[in-house]
This record gives C-alpha cells, sequence and structure tokens, in this order.
C-alpha cells in the first residue's frame, strides 16, 4: 500500500511538472484591433507584437523580448531607452519591405519623410485570416497589400508567420506570398528585403572606415557598450560579411548582460539564393536577394519583375537564443527550415 502511494505521488508530480513546462511553452496570440496590434505571448509573458498603426508605414514585430524580458530590438522612436541611437526612424523590429518597387520606397517610409522629394509607398494589413495557439508553436496569417505613392494597391501580401519555441530557443518563420496586382519591377536596390533593427547595446563596433562614416552624431554610443559581432555561414567574421552571399548570419553579443545569439536564414527555395545581406555595425541585419547590381558593383544584375498574376514566395527564418546558440545548432535549424513545410 506504501508503494501504491509512493508511486502515485510520483505519477502525480511527474504531471505537474509536465503541465507546467506545457504552460511556460505555450504559443498564444491574441488581436487587440483598437489598438492595431496582435501580441504573441509565450508561458503567459509577451513575446512579440504585430503592430500595424498607420504611422509605422508598414506592419512590423516589435518589440521582441528573450525569455529573460529583456529586448532584443531597438526601441526607438517607439518606446526609446536609454542611449538608444536615434537614426533611421524607419528601422523598427522585424520586418519585410523594399526600397523600389516600380520606383517606389517602400523601405524608408516613416514619419516626417519628404514625400515630394521621393516617391513612398505603405504597407497596409487589410485582415487577418487565421489565427492558431499551441504548447510550443502557434501561427499567424494576415493579408496585406503595397499601395503606391497614388494609393494603388500594386501586390497583394499574404504572410504566414509561425512562432516556435524549440529546447529554449525562440523561433519566427515567416511565409510570404507576394501576388502582383499590376506588372510590378523590382529594380536592384540597397535596401531590403527582411530585416531587424536590434537593440543599440547589440551593435558592432566599428573598425573600418567605412563604418566610421556612418557613425554620425545621431549614432554616438560613448557611454554603452558594443557588444555585437557578426558571423555568417561561410565563416566570415565582423563588418565583411555586408553584401556576401550567405544562407545565414547570426550576430552574437549581449543585452543588459545577458548572452544573446541573434540569427536569419534563407531558405534555398527562395529567390536568387543564397541572398546578399545588408548588415551594418549599427545594428541593422538584412536579407537582400533583390540588390545584386549594387552588391556586385554591376558585375551582376537581376530587376526582377512579377507580371500582373503571377506570385513569389518567399520563406525566411529568425532564431533567437543565447550564447550556446552555436554554428552546429544553426545548420541543424537551417536543415530543418529547408525540408518544412506549413
Amino acid at each position: 500500500m506504501i508503494k501504491f502511494k509512493i508511486a502515485i505521488g510520483i505519477a502525480l508530480l511527474y504531471s505537474l511538472s509536465a503541465q507546467g513546462a506545457h504552460q511556460a511553452d505555450y504559443v498564444k496570440i491574441v488581436s487587440v484591433p483598437a489598438k492595431k496590434r496582435i501580441d504573441i505571448t509565450i508561458g503567459g509573458e509577451l513575446f512579440t507584437s504585430l503592430l500595424y498603426a498607420d504611422s509605422l508605414k508598414r506592419p512590423t514585430l516589435f518589440p521582441i523580448y528573450t525569455a529573460q524580458k529583456n529586448m532584443i530590438t531597438r526601441g526607438w522612436p517607439i518606446v526609446p531607452q536609454v542611449k538608444d541611437r536615434t537614426d533611421y526612424a524607419h528601422q523598427v523590429g522585424l520586418w519585410f519591405s523594399y526600397s523600389n518597387v516600380n520606383g517606389a520606397d517602400y523601405w524608408n517610409n516613416s514619419p516626417g519623410v519628404d514625400t515630394v522629394s521621393r516617391a513612398y509607398g505603405t504597407i497596409r494589413l487589410q485582415k487577418i485570416l487565421n489565427i492558431s495557439n499551441g504548447d510550443g508553436k502557434g501561427s499567424l496569417t494576415i493579408l496585406s497589400k503595397w499601395y503606391n505613392p497614388g494609393a494603388k494597391a500594386v501586390l497583394e501580401e499574404t504572410s504566414v508567420f509561425v512562432f516556435k519555441v524549440d529546447k529554449g530557443l525562440r523561433i519566427i518563420d515567416r511565409y510570404i506570398t507576394l501576388k502582383a496586382l499590376v506588372n510590378t519591377e523590382f529594380k536592384d536596390a540597397k535596401d531590403g528585403l527582411y530585416a531587424i533593427r536590434v537593440a543599440t547595446e547589440l551593435g558592432q563596433p566599428v573598425t573600418s572606415l567605412e563604418s566610421a562614416i556612418l557613425q554620425d552624431k545621431k549614432m554616438a554610443t560613448d557611454s554603452i557598450p558594443l557588444t555585437g559581432h557578426y558571423t555568417n555561414s561561410q565563416g566570415i567574421q565582423g563588418e565583411a560579411v555586408f553584401a556576401k552571399r550567405a544562407k545565414w548570419v547570426k550576430l552574437t553579443g549581449s543585452v543588459h548582460t545577458e548572452p544573446v545569439t541573434l540569427a536569419l536564414m534563407d531558405n534555398p527555395q527562395n529567390l536568387n539564393y543564397p541572398a546578399f545581406w545588408l548588415a551594418r555595425s549599427y545594428g541593422l541585419m538584412s536579407i537582400n536577394p533583390l540588390g545584386a547590381e549594387v552588391f556586385t558593383h554591376g558585375a551582376e544584375k537581376l530587376n526582377f519583375r512579377l507580371p500582373q498574376g503571377k506570385q513569389l514566395s518567399l520563406k525566411y527564418r529568425f532564431v533567437q537564443g543565447d550564447k550556446s546558440l552555436d554554428n552546429d545548432t544553426l545548420e541543424r535549424l537551417f536543415n530543418e527550415f529547408t525540408s518544412a513545410s506549413l
């Protein structure tokens, strides 16, 4: 009888433990339409939100938090943090856009830009198509439209976000389908396509003259340590990852003393794989398959065209972990992403 009671007790403890693990990894997605926001929580704590206020000019995931509740995206201009850099107001969160679609710039648009000297487009969320919650995995599907400066829709975008928890890692997969509503040209340009702007602390110390030129007075960080360091899948280090082709790039550093490793991943099924990388010391990391002429100084050209009615599909992965997120783990995650399907 005593042994039976002990066995029951052990089983109960195991059940409670399993229940706690379930709750800790439970991904829940809640729409807050009054605030034009969709919240994604893990274990009841905010992981990120999809913001789509008109002032943002495009939907973006912001902020993004670690499990220790440290924000790995730059706070400015939405929720400024102490010593935040105040450059490039359009670089907010984790987003998807491009700077030359039929001559309109969907990348650099932000409040206060000169719309006379340059044509800007906007990306507007139209509707939420699906929300799915679950233990360790949740998904969100949205429909958006890309409007040119004349307020005409030129592209219809369907994005499926899959939020995952994997052995302490936080993963965001994004499956994008662009449908051309008119004949559309993505002219080769530097600024694009899938990008994150990280917390100032994750910026990389400047070593080259070119990067030093980028560090204007608004970007001075004399009183905050810069801890970031880039590495790509080819083993290239630091600022040299800029304009190189790679299947993934990682950024290691720390935020409020918490060790952090972030990575963006391309996919072999994507256009012009492996893509070029727009990675800057000040904290911008972006995958750009569309900038061939710029990144190769004219040796290659793409100028991708999408005829009316045709579609382009793209797949990207974001991974957030700690210092244990090494290259072997990234290779495993990349291979899994390559074979994954919705």
